[in-house]
């Protein structure tokens, strides 16, 4: 018989033989390179190297921003794309590409109420494979340093 319990990379089966069935695909250089930061600035927003290695080093990026949520939403540029591309891969500096929309950064102050253009404050992205979107939650919780 088959035995399926949870883990935390979803469903996995058992054989009641003691074998198991599992397939994972490690990355061994995950820690090294570290979790996927977004920096929100006065001056901009700013991506780590983990967080442009999730996107896979895209020559241009999309910004979108769901205001509901409080949800930033960042994606490969594709041929044909249309809206505002930001360059991406060509402006790495000091192992990090800065984006400028200070504009955008005093909104995004206002709606969530975190002070973000007086002070750097660092989010935990994540990479939604299915969205192919790096995700930045710009609240309390997803906050590198959370109080």
């Amino acid at each position: 018989a088959d035995y399926r319990w949870r883990c935390c990379f979803g469903l996995k089966t058992a054989k009641s033989d003691g074998g198991s069935k599992m397939s994972f695909n490690f990355d061994f250089n995950y820690v090294k390179n570290g979790t996927p930061i977004v920096t929100l600035s006065s001056l901009g927003i700013a991506f780590n190297r983990a967080s442009r290695e999730a996107l896979h080093n895209p020559k241009r990026i999309l910004i979108g921003y769901d205001m509901s949520a409080h949800v930033i939403g960042v994606k490969a540029a594709n041929e044909g794309d249309t809206g505002a591309l930001y360059e991406f891969a060509s402006r790495v500096k000091n192992d990090w590409v800065r984006i400028g929309c200070k504009d955008f950064i005093k909104h995004l102050a206002i709606e969530t109420g975190i002070s973000i253009d007086k002070k750097a404050i660092q989010f935990i992205a994540e990479y939604d494979s299915e969205l192919e979107m790096l995700i930045i939650c710009v609240d309390e919780m997803h906050m590198k340093s959370a109080k």
